[in-house]
């Protein structure tokens, strides 16, 4: 009963200090561990849509304003997604926003993943 109440008292302070600086980034990647994890079990569409999402956000942070909008827009859903995989990837159309080296490296991102996006 001890260790019970032992572990709720640190429970319980862990999320008082929760917002404090030092503890603040590790509970934003442990509440993106468990999303994470929640979308494996619940679907792996979503969850390899989650991945690919996270990979390109991550790719993008170091381009510019408009392809990182654009980036967030395709991978809004898995629709817009395989939209985006088509007409840019495969069927090489051009786009004003998103186009050579970095169109190159979103289009490699959505290609590993794609088997995970297509499951039934």
């Amino acid at each position: 009963m001890k260790k019970f109440f032992w572990l709720v008292v640190i429970i319980l302070l862990l999320i008082t200090f929760s917002d404090h600086d030092l503890i603040r980034p590790y509970k934003e990647q442990l509440f993106e561990l468990v999303l994470d994890k929640a979308a494996i079990a619940a679907d792996d569409n979503e969850a390899a849509l989650r991945r690919t999402r996270k990979q390109l956000l991550e790719l993008s942070a170091q381009w510019g304003e408009g392809q990182r909008a654009q980036l967030e827009k395709a991978s809004s859903s898995l629709e817009s997604l395989q939209r985006f995989r088509r007409d840019y990837c495969v069927n090489k159309d051009f786009n004003p926003i998103l186009f050579g080296e970095p169109l190159r490296q979103s289009c490699s991102i959505i290609e590993n993943n794609y088997h995970n996006l297509t499951k039934p």
